[in-house]
């Protein structure tokens, strides 16, 4: 998943970063990190994140 793609599915949603991050169980930087390619986002991280968005009906390819 790209900074990109999180950032689209979150805002499709309707989610702030500290609510995906609540919904992934994963700090909320990390997805800022994600969203705005400031940083490195460990593998673990994307795939909680993209959990959180399959549990709520989006699914990212």
């Amino acid at each position: 998943m790209t900074g990109a793609q999180c950032q689209a599915a979150r805002l499709r949603l309707g989610w702030s970063t500290r609510m995906l991050a609540s919904k992934a169980g994963v700090p909320w930087y990390a997805v800022m990190n994600l969203d705005y390619g400031t940083g490195e986002v460990d593998p673990s991280i994307v795939d909680a994140l993209a959990r959180a968005f399959k549990r709520a009906g989006l699914e990212l390819r």
